[in-house]
C-alpha cells in the first residue's frame, strides 16, 4: 500500500511540476518575457565562455551591424526638434544661415553647435544618410566603453555581459534611427571620462579630457553635470600631499574646457552663423517646465506663452514651488518614475500605426512587433537598474576605493539636476552609459554564484 501511495505521489508531483512548466511558459510568452529570457541566458552562456578573442572588436562589429539593420528597417522620419535642427543643417551644408532667424536658434543658441556639425557632415558626403551610420558608430563605440569601464572596476565576465546587454537593450538602438544630438555628445564626454580615470593620469590626460568633454558640451549641454561629478570625485581621494596637484589639473581642465566652449561661440557669432552664438538666452525656461505638476515636468504648450518673459517665468517657478509639501513630493515620483524607470520608444508617426511587416509571408502590424521590443525594453532595463543598485550596495566599500565611484557620483548628480528641470525619455541617454557600467557589479554577484554551482556539480 505504500508503495503504490509513493508511485501515485511521485506521478501527481511530476504532473504538477508540467502543468506548472505550462503556467510559465504561457505567462512567459503572453507577457512578451520569453524572448528576454532566451536572449538574457544565452548571453550569460556568452560571457562565462573563457576562450572569447578579440571581444572588444567583435562586439563593436556586432553592435554597429544591429544599429545598421536598425536604421535601414526603422527608417524613422525626422519629428518635432529633430527636424528644426535637421532642416538647419541642410541649410547650413548650403551655405544658408537664416536658420539663426528662427526664434528656436535665437533662444536657444547653443543648438547651433551640433548644427555646425552636421552640416559639415553634409557638406562631405550630402546624404542624411550618413549622419545615422555616424550615430551607429558613436553607440557601437559606447557599448565597446561600456566593456573598457567595466572591466576596470569588475570581472571580465560581468563586463561581457553588461556590455552585451548595451548592445542589444531597444531604447539605445531605437535612438540610432533619430537624428538627436545624445550620440556625438555622449560618445565624447565618455571617451574623455576614460582620460580622467586612467590610472595615476596625468596633466596631459585631463587636457584631452578637457577637450573631448568640451566639444561634447557644444553638441550637447550636459557637462556641467561631468565638471560637478569630477570636483566631487577629486574631493573623495583627496590627501594632503596631492592638493596642488590635483588643484593644478583641476584649474588646467576647467581653463580649457571654458575656453573652448567661449571660443567656439565667439567663431560662430564672428562668421554670423548664428548672432547669439552658443548662449541659451532663456535659462529659466527648463525650471518653468521641470517644476510643471500637471504635466509631471515633460513640455507644455500651455507654458510656451512664457518664454523670454523671465519676470513670468519667476513668479510661476516660484508659485510652482511654493505648494504644499504633499503635491511636490508627487511632481518628484512622478519625475523619478518616468526618467529613471521608464523608456518612452513608441513611433510617433501616424504611419507606423498602419504600416506591416512581411515575415514569412505573414503580414505583420508594425504596432505588434513594436509592443513586443517595448516589453523586451523594459525587462532589460529592469534587470540592468536592480543589477545597479544591488551591485553598489554590496559593494560600497569596492565602489569607493575605485574608479566606480565616479559613475556613482554621475548618478547622483544627474538625479538631483533632473529633479529641477525639464525631463524626457530621451534625456537618459547620457547616464544609460554609467547604470550599465555599475550593473556590473550585480551581474558579478550572480556570475559568481552559477560558478560554484557548476563547480559543485562537477566535483560531485
Amino acid at each position: 500500500m505504500k508503495k503504490k501511495y509513493n508511485f501515485l505521489a511521485n506521478l501527481f508531483m511530476y504532473l504538477t511540476i508540467i502543468v506548472f512548466s505550462i503556467i510559465s511558459v504561457i505567462f512567459l510568452i503572453t507577457s512578451n518575457a520569453f524572448l528576454f529570457l532566451i536572449a538574457f541566458l544565452i548571453l550569460v552562456w556568452i560571457s562565462i565562455k573563457n576562450n572569447i578573442k578579440h571581444f572588444p572588436i567583435l562586439l563593436f562589429v556586432l553592435c554597429f551591424l544591429i544599429r545598421i539593420i536598425a536604421i535601414l528597417f526603422l527608417n524613422f522620419p525626422q519629428v518635432s526638434d529633430f527636424k528644426i535642427l535637421l532642416d538647419a543643417s541642410i541649410n547650413f551644408s548650403h551655405g544658408d544661415y537664416s536658420f539663426q532667424k528662427i526664434s528656436y536658434f535665437a533662444t536657444w543658441g547653443y543648438q547651433t553647435g551640433f548644427v555646425v556639425y552636421q552640416g559639415l557632415i553634409l557638406k562631405l558626403f550630402s546624404n542624411p544618410i550618413i549622419l545615422k551610420i555616424l550615430n551607429g558608430i558613436y553607440s557601437s563605440v559606447l557599448c565597446v566603453l561600456i566593456y573598457i569601464f567595466s572591466k576596470k572596476i569588475s570581472s571580465e565576465k560581468s563586463a561581457r555581459l553588461s556590455s552585451l546587454l548595451y548592445m542589444i537593450f531597444p531604447y539605445q538602438i531605437y535612438m540610432n534611427s533619430v537624428m538627436a544630438n545624445h550620440h556625438i555628445a555622449t560618445f565624447l564626454t565618455y571617451i574623455g571620462i576614460l582620460f580622467l580615470l586612467k590610472k595615476e593620469a596625468k596633466i596631459k590626460d585631463y587636457i584631452i579630457a578637457a577637450i573631448l568633454i568640451s566639444f561634447g558640451n557644444i553638441m550637447r549641454p550636459e557637462g556641467i553635470i561631468v565638471i560637478c561629478s569630477l570636483i566631487l570625485f577629486e574631493l573623495f581621494k583627496l590627501k594632503k600631499e596631492t592638493i596642488k596637484d590635483v588643484l593644478k589639473k583641476l584649474l588646467i581642465f576647467l581653463t580649457i574646457y571654458l575656453l573652448i566652449g567661449s571660443l567656439s561661440s565667439f567663431i560662430i557669432k564672428k562668421t554670423n552663423i548664428n548672432k547669439t552664438g552658443l548662449s541659451n538666452n532663456d535659462p529659466l525656461w527648463k525650471f518653468v517646465l521641470g517644476f510643471n505638476h500637471e504635466k509631471c515636468g515633460y513640455y507644455d504648450d500651455n507654458d510656451v506663452y512664457l518664454l523670454q518673459n523671465k519676470e513670468e517665468e519667476l513668479k510661476v517657478i516660484k508659485e510652482r514651488l511654493l505648494v504644499n509639501p504633499v503635491k511636490m513630493a508627487k511632481l518628484m515620483s512622478c519625475k523619478t518614475t518616468n526618467f529613471w524607470l521608464q523608456s518612452d520608444l513608441k513611433a510617433k508617426n501616424e504611419m507606423y500605426m498602419n504600416k506591416k511587416i512581411n515575415i514569412m509571408n505573414q503580414k505583420i502590424n508594425f504596432t505588434d512587433i513594436e509592443n513586443i521590443i517595448l516589453k523586451f525594453n523594459e525587462y532589460l532595463y529592469i534587470i540592468t537598474f536592480l543589477m545597479c543598485i544591488i551591485g553598489v550596495i554590496f559593494n560600497r566599500k569596492k565602489v569607493i576605493e575605485s574608479e566606480a565611484v565616479f559613475f556613482v557620483i554621475l548618478m547622483i548628480v544627474t538625479f538631483f539636476v533632473y529633479l529641477l528641470i525639464e525631463i524626457q525619455p530621451r534625456y537618459a541617454y547620457f547616464i544609460h552609459v554609467s547604470i550599465f557600467v555599475l550593473s556590473t557589479y550585480g551581474y558579478d554577484y550572480m556570475l559568481n554564484l552559477i560558478d560554484k554551482k557548476l563547480k559543485k556539480r562537477r566535483i560531485n
